[in-house]
């Protein structure tokens, strides 16, 4: 009901039957390492939204833990390892994200891609695809769109299953809906 544009309307029904699709074979999906890809050039269209709505259902109903970080958390955590004084590896912290149940990565594809970024993302994406498990990334660009090489692009390929979010910004309708309830409200 958030979408009002057609175009939208329509695609987000086939949309919401996919991740259903996916939540109730979660099992099956689970086993094989299957994850999703949620994207869209639209700032703001619910892509985060849902991977949030999915890590709670995921945890509250099928008690698996998620992890949830954005690209740019995850390079900031592994900058920070490089400090002298931290309690933490690079090794560790790789190796938690790799071994994690669900790991959900946002706004994917936002950062600047430098080699060693895009090594210490291959180390993350390649170790969940050989161990099998499940990632859900968020982003606002497609995969054939996204600066990784295609060692990074084949594996999230392969192991998601790739769901277009609608053209249009949810954020921009709420925002207007809260303009209008603050304008109603100061009127009375």
């Amino acid at each position: 009901s958030v979408y009002k544009n057609r175009e939208s309307i329509a695609s987000i029904d086939i949309m919401v039957k996919a991740i259903k699709y996916w939540l109730t074979n979660f099992d099956t999906m689970y086993e094989n390492g299957k994850g999703l890809y949620l994207f869209s050039n639209t700032k703001g269209s619910g892509k985060t939204r849902m991977a949030v709505s999915l890590a709670n259902e995921l945890i509250e109903n099928k008690n698996v833990p998620v992890k949830f970080a954005t690209s740019m958390q995850i390079i900031d955590e592994i900058k920070a390892t490089w400090d002298k004084n931290s309690t933490s590896t690079e090794h560790r912290l790789i190796d938690e994200l790799v071994t994690t149940e669900i790991l959900i990565i946002d706004d994917f594809g936002t950062e600047e891609v430098k080699g060693w970024i895009s090594d210490r993302f291959y180390s993350i994406i390649n170790g969940r695809y050989i161990e099998k498990k499940p990632t859900i990334f968020t982003s606002n660009l497609s995969i054939d769109n996204l600066d990784y090489d295609s060692r990074i692009t084949n594996r999230i390929k392969e192991m998601c299953y790739v769901i277009p979010f609608p053209e249009e910004s949810v954020r921009e309708h709420i925002a207007d809906q809260n303009k209008k309830e603050l304008l109603e409200g100061i009127k009375s």
